[in-house]
Order: C-alpha cells, then sequence, then structure tokens
C-alpha cells in the first residue's frame, strides 16, 4: 500500500509544480515499480477513488445558486460565490479543475501500468481481478471527464460547442492541452462506459455501494445521455437501473424513518435506494462544513442556511400532503419566524438550519458528526431521467407518472397526478421536484445550466435572503452567462496560455 501511495502522491505534484518537474527525488517510485502485480492494481484504486470526492460541486450548486443564504454566524463566509463573483480566480472554479483532472490523472497511470501486468492463468481469478480494477479505473476516468463537461462545457446539447481537453494518457511535464469539443468528450465518456461494462459483465462483478460496478456505469451513461439529449439511451440506460432498484410506493412512517437513516448512513431499507456513493471517513471532507460550523443544530455555528424560498416550497407541501423531506431537511432546532419579511433581523432569528447531512453515529467526536458518505447516484434520478425524456418526447403522460412515482416516495398522502399540457409546464414542474428532492448534492447549477432556459427559469432567492448583504442582483436568471459554465481557471491559462477561455470570462 505504501509504495503505491508515494507513486499517486508525487502525480499530484507533477500536476502542481511545474517547475520541479525534472527531479527526481531518492527512492522515488515510477509506475513501472509502484504497480507491478495485480493486486498492486487493487490496491491502487483506492487512491483514484479518494479523489473522486464531489465536496466542490456540492458547495458551488449550495452556494452560488438559491439554495442556501448567509445564516446567523456568517461574518463573511463565501459571501464572493454567493454574491455571483464568479471569475477565472474563483477558487470554486480552479479546485474543480484540479480535483477532477487529479482523478482522471490517477486513473491515468493505473490503466498504464495495467497494460504492463500480465494476470498468471495459474492464480484462480487473477484474470477477474485484473479485469474488475481495469474496469473500475476506465469507470472513475469517465466520472471525472463528465464532471468536468457539465460544470465547463458551454452547451452541453451542441456537439460543436467547447468542452473541456480529454486526457487518455499519463501527461508529460508542461503537457498544454487544448479544449476538444463537446461531442467529443461525451463520445470519449460513453467510450469508457463501454469497455468498463464489457469488463465488469465478463467478471460477473457484484453490485456493492461503495465500488463501482455495472450499475454505476449505466447511471453515469444515463446521466450524460440527459445532459446532451440521447432521448433513446437516457430511456434504455435509466430502465436498465432500475430494473434494480425501487422506491417507496408511499412514504409512511416507516420509510420516512429509512428516508433519514439513508442520510446518517445507518443500516436501513432507505439504502436500497442508493446506487453508488463514496465513503466519507474522518480523513475526508465535512460536507456539514459548507452549512455548519461545528455540528447542524443552532449550536453548531450556521454558516448558511437552507434558503427561504426553497423552504418556503417544502413547508406548504408538508402542509398539503406531509412531505417527509422537512423535518429531515431541517433541523428541529431552527426557529421559524412567520413574519420572516417583516422581521428586522431575519439572519438571526429566522434560522434554517441544514440537517441533510447530521453526521455518521459510527464516525466518533465532533469531526464525525459533520461527516456523511456523499451519494453519487440514487435511484431517484433515474426516474428524473425518464420523466425528461418522455419531456423531450412530449409524451407528458409518462413525465407525470414519473414525477408522481417520486412524490409518493416523500408524501405521507398520494400525490395526485400532474396535468401537463405544454412542455414548459412539464420542465417547470421537473426542475421544481429536482430542487426539492436534490437539494445539497451538488445538482441545482446543472439542473439550471441545462433546463432553465426550457422553463424559462433561473435561481429564485427569497428577496428577505438577498437584503442579509450587498449584491448587485438578488437572482440570476437562465441567459446569464455564469448560470451556463465555469470560467477555465487562471491557474491553468497560467501553465497553459493558449487554452481557449470559456465566453464572456
Amino acid at each position: 500500500m505504501k509504495k503505491i501511495f508515494l507513486l499517486l502522491f508525487s502525480a499530484a505534484i507533477l500536476t502542481a509544480c511545474e517547475d520541479a518537474t525534472d527531479i527526481v527525488q531518492p527512492g522515488e517510485l515510477g509506475p513501472d515499480r509502484a504497480f507491478i502485480t495485480v493486486e498492486d492494481l487493487e490496491t491502487g484504486l483506492s487512491g483514484v477513488y479518494v479523489t473522486a470526492i464531489t465536496d466542490w460541486e456540492i458547495e458551488l450548486a449550495a452556494i452560488f445558486t438559491d439554495e442556501s443564504a448567509p445564516g446567523s454566524s456568517n461574518g463573511g463566509s463565501n459571501l464572493a460565490l454567493h454574491t455571483y463573483q464568479l471569475n477565472p480566480n474563483a477558487a470554486v472554479a480552479s479546485e474543480m479543475w484540479r480535483t477532477n483532472y487529479n482523478l482522471i490523472l490517477r486513473a491515468n497511470i493505473l490503466l498504464e501500468a495495467a497494460e504492463r501486468i500480465l494476470p498468471d492463468p495459474a492464480v484462480a481469478g487473477e484474470q477477474d481481478t485484473y479485469d474488475n480494477a481495469v474496469a473500475q479505473a476506465l469507470a472513475l476516468r469517465a466520472y471525472g471527464h463528465s464532471r468536468l463537461l457539465s460544470h465547463y462545457g458551454v452547451d452541453l446539447e451542441d456537439p460543436a460547442s467547447l468542452g473541456v481537453p480529454i486526457i487518455d494518457f499519463v501527461p508529460i511535464p508542461l503537457f498544454k492541452p487544448s479544449r476538444n469539443t463537446v461531442g467529443e468528450v461525451y463520445d470519449f465518456i460513453q467510450a469508457d462506459l463501454v469497455a468498463a461494462e464489457l469488463l465488469f459483465t465478463s467478471t460477473g462483478a457484484t453490485q456493492d455501494v461503495f465500488f463501482i460496478s455495472n450499475n454505476f456505469v449505466r447511471s453515469l451513461r444515463a446521466r450524460m445521455a440527459a445532459y446532451t439529449g440521447d432521448v433513446p439511451l437516457m430511456i434504455s440506460a435509466a430502465n436498465s437501473v432500475l430494473a434494480s432498484y425501487t422506491l417507496p410506493t408511499q412514504a409512511t412512517a416507516a420509510s420516512t424513518a429509512d428516508y433519514r437513516a439513508m442520510w446518517r448512513d445507518t443500516p436501513g431499507a432507505g439504502m436500497q435506494e442508493i446506487i453508488f456513493k463514496l465513503d466519507v471517513t474522518l480523513n475526508n471532507v465535512a460536507l456539514s462544513n459548507i452549512w455548519n460550523t461545528n455540528r447542524s443544530d443552532a449550536t453548531g455555528a450556521p454558516l448558511y442556511d437552507m434558503g427561504r424560498s426553497l423552504f418556503d416550497i417544502y413547508q406548504a407541501n408538508n402542509v398539503a400532503f406531509g412531505d417527509i423531506r422537512l423535518p429531515i431537511f431541517i433541523d428541529p432546532t431552527s426557529t421559524i419566524v412567520a413574519n420572516y419579511a417583516t422581521d428586522p433581523n431575519p439572519q438571526e432569528n429566522d434560522r434554517l438550519i441544514v440537517d441533510k447531512y447530521p453526521g455518521d453515529p459510527n464516525l466518533a467526536g465532533l469531526a464525525g458528526g459533520l461527516r456523511n458518505d456523499i451519494k453519487v447516484f440514487r435511484t431517484v434520478e433515474m426516474h428524473f431521467i425518464l420523466a425528461e425524456a418522455a419531456i423531450r418526447s412530449s409524451d407528458f403522460t409518462t413525465a407525470a407518472q414519473q414525477i408522481r412515482i417520486v412524490r409518493n416516495a416523500r408524501y405521507s398522502t398520494p400525490a395526485p397526478l400532474p396535468s401537463y399540457t405544454t412542455q414548459t409546464q412539464a420542465w417547470t414542474d421537473l426542475l421544481l421536484e429536482r430542487r426539492l428532492e436534490l437539494f445539497a448534492e451538488g445538482h441545482r447549477y446543472v439542473d439550471i445550466k441545462r433546463l432553465g432556459r426550457k422553463a424559462n427559469l433561473g435561481y429564485d432567492r427569497d428577496e428577505t435572503d438577498c437584503s442579509l448583504y450587498a449584491a448587485a442582483v438578488c437572482d440570476l436568471p437562465s441567459t446569464d452567462f455564469r448560470t451556463q459554465y465555469l470560467p477555465i481557471p487562471q491557474n491553468e491559462f497560467n501553465g497553459n496560455p493558449g487554452i481557449q477561455q470559456s465566453p464572456q470570462y
């Protein structure tokens, strides 16, 4: 294990310190010495998985969009991002670029090392172990490219528009990539997923919520098909996943407990809703720190509360249908001010404490109370993808049925079947339900990027939330370039001045 981490650490340094790339330290291990056996490949995967954490995507969606508002203990934390100051020097743009290309780099290191290793046919199961390791690395490489494309790609439904650089090898020092098109990156992602699926199928790999297998591959295929508007693939891929997963048919008392347990990472039937999640330990990121300083209740020095406009929707749904998400996503120590719009100090008094990530009780101490596993793919997303495919085909009945499936899983009383007569109506309802169900999971930025213009919707912050800080605008329309794509970070331009910047940055 030690030699693998030495290699991967040196690889990370290689991407960050170009002025020292020719230095070879005594005892430094190259890929040919770090990866010698099939067991080394399997061990090395841990160094790839650890770079797949999606906290920057979650922070972008939470702070930049309309999901959150400054909390009672916010003395300026992340206010530049919250007030739409998004530029090539923004930390979120730089870190999302760096972490995803680091993920891709580590996957490529493992894949290149695998080319030099021959499984021993005399060792039972070694070929399957080898193929499974390669398949996981291919899927992780595709995942890294998908995250980059979805946030930096200029127009995901235009194959000729600017995408991101495809990196399918271990680059030499001072390598200066150019941007591939959206279509080229999409095709590359799908090719990696096809190759991974063939290997998983041949090995008979079983599904594990913490390890990539065919259900991860099919989920990512469905997501990317939705992002690019490939309707037939959206339907086939989402249905192939749903063959193994179902949502509760009604939010009974038992399923409410299961849904809460799912976010607490404790055993229960709610775990059946998770297709894949990243295992967060005490050494990993604390998701709750995006909203809370110490703990996810009123004593935890909240940095960001749930946005008031979003809370009001949950509250109305809870009154009408018994929406179980409200008491699970909002901590009971919150103080709800009915006349918040006229309250003299809503930031201090109207406290909507985010509790979607309440901490894992299996992780000891205060730090454990801030950490939960990151849910990358959940069953509910596949239903949203099927609804989206139906809307694109003007099949409003199927779209309504898919939305009702999700609502019935979260409502204590049966949800009425929605009625759509236009695509705009259907897009609006789909965006609403995605906003409610996928809150604080990193989807909102890409959702408005993709679907906002179809529904004529942008960010929807409550005016009271906007009064908490000095900003030129309260909301951003979906036509604003900042809602459509991130800037290529300045750090990339410093070493690669020829790369093309996204429009208007």
